[in-house]
């Protein structure tokens, strides 16, 4: 397993991807303090990752015995090893109820045929209030505020990029 990990943080095989997003803006000083001793405690190794064997270590601590296939399942949901700032994104992720940045995308362009990246302004308002869960007047005059819209194009990859809060200048 050691040498997996050697393998795993040389480039062998995937790696933690770099975070873009200020995820420590999502929660107050204290929560990170708290979500950190979380990891802590669940990095049995110390070595800065959560990987199949701590999990079954920690299990173990508390008396279950999860499969290997559990545990590797969880550990899936992280974009690569699973380091804290990885850790703190799936948190936040989950607690704020936002979907991936890639589900957000994906289903914006399944109105953008021509893949031109936006969408024409009034056609998103459209759908918006008269497809799926329609937005009321004030959460469009609320959304509108922070859309990106420029000569009538809503610029669906940068809006994506406002609600994960991941670096905008990534698009451009």
């Amino acid at each position: 397993m050691a040498a997996q990990k050697a393998k795993d943080k040389e480039g062998g095989a995937k790696r933690a991807q770099r975070a873009t997003s200020n995820v420590f803006a999502m929660f107050p000083q204290a929560q990170i303090q708290e979500f950190k001793e979380a990891f802590t405690m669940m990095d049995q190794n110390r070595d800065g990752f959560i990987d199949v064997e701590d999990l079954k270590d920690m299990y173990a601590s508390l008396g279950r015995e999860p499969s290997v296939k559990d545990l590797e399942a969880m550990l899936k949901e992280a974009p690569g090893q699973l380091n804290f700032t990885a850790f703190l994104t799936i948190f936040g992720e989950k607690l704020h109820g936002t979907d991936p940045e890639n589900t957000i995308l994906s289903a914006f362009q399944m109105f953008d045929a021509e893949n031109k990246g936006f969408l024409e302004e009034e056609y998103i308002k459209d759908l918006l209030t008269n497809m799926g869960d329609n937005f009321t007047n004030d959460e469009m005059r609320s959304t509108w505020k922070e859309a990106p819209i420029h000569g009538g194009h809503f610029d669906y990859k940068k809006f994506t990029k406002i609600i994960k809060g991941t670096n905008i200048e990534d698009v451009c």
